[in-house]
């Protein structure tokens, strides 16, 4: 009875040490298959035209320039040779992390980084307004970028002159019309509401297109002087003369914004008739409600459709309890009326203490949450000295723009669109035929997103090459380019 019963209890110990074995295997993922557990399925490497689909989307990648108080460029006190050098290790530094469009600051105060008739050199380029560098910055700018494949848009700031202390040079123009000028805050300001103004402010920028072959005239978010608008002291900014002669029956407020407007338009009108392809883009205050203080009204400019890009300043990060850029983003994409939006995000908050909310995780988020809005065509990165050779930089190159991209279509410009290159494998190389009014192709590889059937690209080669050397088991498509004008593509290429 005994000895019965001590081979009944080993048994059924062995049986309950079998049962805890099968779970711990179970645990491990050898359970055997079954309708709850069906076999893990490896996703097929070779794209499927029944049910894949290639997501192509062109962004725009600007980086602004900063030259007014030296911030990013030119150094000071150097040379010509020096500061040319530094303009070109720049251009080639963002061409390393992938982006494709310099907004070159040209007139930062009412002065010039190029040669003009109209106005004198820079102070930041000698540190005397008005001498001669030696050389041409805007030029070597647009050479530089243009042998890299990139763009240069020339920003101007359209009405500030500077500080009050600053020595101006003889042929400055407000030295030649101290009419125009208003000071206020101990700065100078070009008067909006003249009609002599918006004419040198036309003229100045018909130079600019005239004589340099940019893509781009940009503006940011200086108008009327922050302050300016105000209720108690609507004439602090002391415009009441030209108000007096120029506004007819409308307020001081109307006037100034409508003042800003026809100038925006005006602007717009003149770059379509002189160079169509030139776009115009304007960067205002991120929150519409901020860039009416300084009548910015950047939702009258969107409905009108007086400019080609909007890049309004959403320098807040995502969950802001006051700035949510989510929500900011979102209101732009919602009012954009068919114009890009193309937000500027705040490099200069990476990395900076009072600021522990911009990781380099929130960068990444920020540029995402764009790519997933449907007006939104790429980013403005403020600016170039905060992320040139830091981390951020480094991230941006490996993680955020880890290939080239073309810039997208802007504007209301129409090339040639070419033809669809018809391309042939010959073991890992493909070729494709040379297309008419294609001036260089685009090879892509596609990668999977994730699990899904869309397949996003990553540009292996922008070139006038007629031929590319895949990798096994890769997909590819080839595009013909022709200035902003892209072909679609023939199809998708696996190489096994």
């Amino acid at each position: 009875m005994n000895r019965t019963y001590t081979i009944l209890k080993n048994f059924a110990f062995s049986l309950i040490i079998s049962s805890l074995f099968l779970a711990s295997c179970s645990k491990d993922g050898t359970e055997p298959d079954g309708p709850d557990n069906p076999p893990v399925t490896e996703l097929s490497k070779e794209f499927n035209s029944a049910t894949d689909k290639v997501v192509l989307r062109h962004e725009f990648r600007a980086a602004w320039l900063t030259t007014v108080g030296n911030y990013d460029w030119p150094p000071k006190n150097s040379t010509g040779e020096v500061q040319r050098a530094a303009l070109i290790s720049i251009i080639d530094r963002l061409k390393a992390l992938n982006f494709n469009v310099i907004l070159f600051h040209v007139r930062p105060t009412s002065d010039a980084f190029y040669k003009s008739q109209l106005v004198p050199w820079s102070i930041y380029l000698t540190g005397t307004q008005g001498q001669d560098p030696g050389f041409d910055p805007l030029q070597v700018a647009i050479d530089a970028a243009h042998e890299r494949g990139m763009e240069v848009h020339a920003w101007l700031n359209p009405y500030r002159v500077g500080s009050t202390s600053v020595v101006l040079a003889a042929n400055h123009p407000v030295v030649l019309h101290p009419e125009w000028c208003v000071e206020f805050n101990d700065n100078r300001y070009l008067n909006p509401g003249l009609p002599e103004v918006k004419a040198h402010l036309q003229s100045v920028i018909k130079e600019i297109i005239d004589n340099y072959d940019i893509d781009g005239i940009h503006f940011d978010d200086y108008f009327y002087p922050s302050g300016a608008k105000s209720t108690s002291n609507p004439f602090g900014f002391n415009d009441k003369a030209a108000f007096d002669q120029y506004g007819g029956t409308m307020d001081i407020h109307t006037w100034r914004k409508n003042n800003v407007d026809n100038m925006v338009k005006d602007v717009n009108q003149m770059i379509k008739t002189i160079k169509p392809k030139v776009v115009f883009g304007i960067s205002p205050q991120g929150i519409q409600e901020n860039s009416m203080t300084v009548y910015a009204d950047a939702l009258s400019w969107l409905q009108n459709k007086w400019v080609d890009y909007l890049a309004p300043q959403i320098y807040w990060q995502i969950g802001h309890p006051t700035a949510d850029f989510n929500t900011v983003i979102r209101y732009w994409n919602s009012n954009s009326n068919g114009v890009p939006i193309i937000p500027g995000l705040a490099a200069y908050k990476y990395g900076d203490s009072n600021y522990p909310a911009y990781t380099l995780n929130e960068m990444l988020n920020e540029v995402n949450l764009g790519r997933s809005l449907s007006s939104v065509s790429g980013n403005c990165w403020f600016r170039v000295a905060y992320f040139l050779s830091n981390s951020l930089g480094t991230y941006i190159q490996n993680t955020i723009y880890p290939s080239p991209s073309l810039v997208p279509k802007l504007g209301t410009y129409n090339e040639t669109v070419p033809g669809v290159p018809s391309v042939t494998l010959n073991q890992k190389t493909i070729s494709w035929n040379t297309v008419h009014d294609a001036k260089q192709y685009v090879v892509y590889e596609l990668a999977r997103d994730g699990k899904t059937t869309s397949w996003n690209v990553l540009a292996s080669q922008i070139s006038t090459s007629m031929s590319f050397t895949g990798l096994s088991e890769k997909n590819y498509i080839v595009i013909a380019v022709n200035g902003r004008e892209k072909s679609g593509y023939e199809k998708v290429i696996y190489i096994k």
